[in-house]
């Protein structure tokens, strides 16, 4: 990597990029074969089981873009929960064209084993555990300053309860 980097004159803004795209993916490749193990879904499908579980049901559109997932990715990948029995889609009589994914019972079910101890400890092993307070306190802070610079934020979801 160093000579990648050298050749499009390393910034610090640059590495730190890089750096922390590098690090997300590293702890989502080690937290989702976790997850996979434990629950039986990607880390990818929990995480659309929680979007969805969080607002009752979720337009696709919505979805898409919550994810960072294409609208025909979000569209293969709720085709599979459904197969698997953990969403259902619906459509409002009076317009056709949204579609709405929404959690079954047994969709709950799966997000609650999911979610469970084996999630929080892929969490505090493989995120947590080789920073200090002060660095989760900083990425607290940095990420929440990301999300609001980019209109992302929306307090009723980030906010601990």
């Amino acid at each position: 990597m160093g000579d990648v980097v050298d050749r499009y004159e390393a910034s610090d803004s640059l590495l730190a990029w890089l750096y922390v795209q590098q690090g997300v993916d590293a702890v989502r490749v080690a937290m989702s074969g976790r997850v996979e193990a434990a629950a039986g879904c990607s880390l990818l499908e929990h995480e659309a089981l929680y979007r969805i579980d969080m607002n009752g049901r979720l337009p696709m559109s919505e979805l898409s873009e919550l994810l960072a997932v294409s609208p025909s990715g979000v569209t293969r990948l709720v085709e599979r929960l459904v197969r698997r029995g953990w969403v259902e889609r619906s459509q409002q009589p009076d317009n056709r064209r949204v579609v709405y994914a929404a959690l079954t019972a047994e969709g709950r079910r799966v997000l609650k084993a999911a979610t469970g101890p084996t999630y929080r400890a892929a969490v505090a092993e493989e995120f947590a555990e080789p920073l200090t307070d002060r660095d989760l306190a900083d990425l607290k802070r940095i990420g929440r300053k990301l999300l609001e610079a980019h209109g992302k934020w929306d307090a009723q979801r980030f906010a601990p309860n």
